[in-house]
């Protein structure tokens, strides 16, 4: 798995030290003067996998590494948000490298804008403890996840004892 590993990351390190191929927009005259407007109003959102080449598929489920592992990939995931110039904002303060992995993975089909001008800032916090991909170590609903997860606990005691 070593090796598979190694080469998914050179596989990544590669796309992040390319040029990103730019879609093709005209930029309208009244907006002439300010193109990154026009960029943001007129590029398409396609998924990271489209922009890079790289499909979810070549990467390895997480249960099937190592945490070091889990964190090598997870640098050179973020190198290629760096050649995209995607800011994930939402990134949770303290967050295991293998959940953190799970996290940029699940998610490697999202929709997002290439903006060489200006960037994208990226949120995978859904907003909802119920399904944000952070769960308890989310920084804005974790501590909702992690309070009905105690009272589920609970309940699930007294209606078995």
């Amino acid at each position: 798995m070593q090796r598979y590993v190694e080469q998914v990351i050179e596989d990544l390190e590669n796309v992040a030290s390319q040029d990103i191929q730019e879609a093709y927009i005209e930029i309208p005259p009244q907006l002439e003067e300010a193109p990154d407007i026009g960029e943001l109003a007129l590029v398409p959102f396609k998924p990271i996998s489209e922009w890079t080449g790289i499909d979810f598929e070549v990467f390895p489920e997480m249960w099937r590494l190592s945490y070091d592992q889990c964190e090598a990939l997870n640098k050179a995931i973020f190198k290629v948000y760096d050649n995209l110039k995607l800011l994930l904002t939402d990134k949770p303060d303290v967050i295991p490298e293998d959940w953190l992995y799970e996290v940029l993975v699940s998610n490697w089909d999202f929709p997002v804008q290439y903006l060489p001008s200006s960037g994208m800032d990226l949120e995978l916090c859904t907003g909802d403890w119920k399904t944000c991909d952070y769960g308890e170590y989310c920084n804005y609903c974790g501590e909702e996840f992690r309070e009905n997860e105690q009272k589920a606990d609970e309940d699930f005691i007294n209606e078995h004892t």
